[in-house]
């Protein structure tokens, strides 16, 4: 962040300050909405929710040394502490707008250049590649974890700095108008889209209204803006005619300015292949974790890299050398060679069929273990998308199937009648009974895939077997 007095502060979220205004000339370089991070003068935001308000922890962020809190309403021994302590309250009428003002405040301050990125699948590991790339030309900040809505967007822009050349920010939507607000605050110049899939239909219905939803990152850019979309999603057309500004493709055909040639996996199923930018250059691209569904969001990272200037010999390294997000396609060998694909961070149609490819390519000949959990959000097609995830798995090799949870007991159901022996499927309710059956099925050699949506917690499951 950069720094701030909290008159300024004061200012940009049109604040009261409550009690006599002291302390007002401090001035403040970060921002904390949880206590258990908070340090020694952050600025304090008590954000509420329908689980949470944080205001019940006031007495722990004076405790901690908070610089100021920002508030809605204050209890009367919250205010004598902060005034024995002589640290400002400022009061809002929403917390949580008031952290977007911030942010967008700063973000007029800034002078990095910004990406959104949004899309059904790939996301995340999309917005590491494509930080990864542009870290090889400056300071770049990207968000921690999948900090991607109305908190973790503001939150990402406010750890920006003056030295800050490039701010990667991933966009996630539940409701329409959603990504319009958050492109408010940050103002991309650059926006991606990797595909429109299945996440969210709870929210959306229909996938129509779901490209449309997504599609608002590119109504948000500049004229002078680019958009990157792939080229090869369907709904790729309809998300072209959005953008006020020009349209770069990625993707696998030869229709895309931004394509990849020669697609191979090696024997840990990272992918090989040629890239091929708009400029003309080629060169071959290794990545660094397995599917080869990672390439188009490879594709993705490169096309933003070319278009912020990145050399190629630059974005190549960058993708090469990226660190992606935990719990996503996350390699473990135990001692007696057995891999686990740790993909536990959560789970759809299109990452399911992604992983189970994966694991089909990463396996040849092993034994493919799957454990799969319930996909969450998908509204009325969930019963379906089970079903064909079941399929899918009989389809990509799988040799056990685990399912975990109730809906996906018809992901259980649906690879018996593809033709999977009963005795290699199991349908069970909590993760303990899947790491149960998991120890003791398990052999060398065998390679284990764990998917599934985040409210399950399956990545304690890599913990209990791994």
């Amino acid at each position: 962040m950069i720094p701030m007095s909290l008159e300024e502060v004061v200012h940009a979220l049109d604040a009261e300050p409550v009690g006599k205004a002291v302390g007002l000339r401090r001035k403040v370089s970060r921002v904390s909405t949880d206590t258990r991070t908070l340090r020694k003068g952050d600025l304090f935001f008590a954000l509420q929710g329908e689980r949470y308000d944080a205001h019940d922890f006031l007495p722990q962020a004076l405790q901690k040394g908070a610089a100021a809190l920002v508030v809605t309403r204050v209890d009367s021994r919250v205010r004598r502490q902060a005034v024995r302590l002589g640290v400002p309250l400022l009061r809002v009428g929403d917390t949580l707008k008031a952290l977007s003002r911030l942010a967008a405040r700063q973000r007029d301050l800034l002078h990095a250049r910004v990406v959104g990125i949004t899309g059904s699948t790939g996301k995340t590991i999309t917005k590491d590649f494509t930080a990864a790339v542009l870290s090889r030309s400056g300071r770049t900040v990207r968000p921690r974890s999948s900090f991607n809505n109305e908190v973790g967007v503001p939150l990402t822009v406010l750890e920006a700095s003056a030295e800050t050349d490039f701010l990667v920010l991933e966009m996630g939507a539940r409701k329409k108008g959603h990504i319009l607000e958050l492109c408010a605050v940050s103002r991309p110049e650059v926006g991606v889209i990797t595909n429109i899939g299945y996440a969210h239909l709870l929210y959306f219905r229909t996938r129509e209204n779901l490209a449309a939803a997504k599609g608002e990152l590119l109504q948000g850019l500049p004229p002078q803006g680019r958009a990157v979309v792939n080229a090869d999603d369907e709904f790729a057309p309809f998300l072209r005619r959005l953008a006020p500004c020009p349209v770069i493709g990625f993707g696998i055909s030869s229709g895309a300015e931004v394509r990849a040639e020669k697609v191979a996996l090696d024997e840990e199923g990272k992918a090989r292949f040629i890239l091929r930018l708009r400029g003309g250059d080629r060169e071959e691209v290794r990545l660094p974790l397995p599917g080869r569904h990672n390439v188009e969001n490879a594709l993705a990272a490169a096309a933003v890299g070319e278009i912020m200037g990145v050399r190629t010999e630059d974005i190549v390294t960058g993708l090469a050398e990226a660190k992606v997000t935990g719990w996503r396609m996350e390699m473990i060998t135990k001692p007696d060679q057995i891999t686990i694909i740790n993909d536990a961070y959560n789970a759809n149609p299109v990452s399911m069929r992604s992983a189970l490819m994966a694991l089909g390519d990463l396996a040849k000949g092993k034994r493919a273990i799957a454990v799969l959990g319930d996909m969450a959000e998908l509204g009325p097609i969930s019963e379906k998308a089970h079903q064909e995830v079941g399929r899918m798995a009989v389809e990509y090799g799988t040799d056990i199937l685990i399912t975990v949870g109730r809906r996906a007991r018809k992901i259980a159901q649906a690879a018996r009648e593809k033709g999977l022996p009963r005795g290699s499927v199991f349908a069970v309710e909590k993760v303990d009974k899947a790491a149960e059956i998991l120890r003791a099925i398990m052999e060398p050699g065998d390679v284990v895939l764990i998917k599934g949506s985040r409210f399950l917690g399956l990545e304690k499951l890599v913990e209990l077997v791994a």
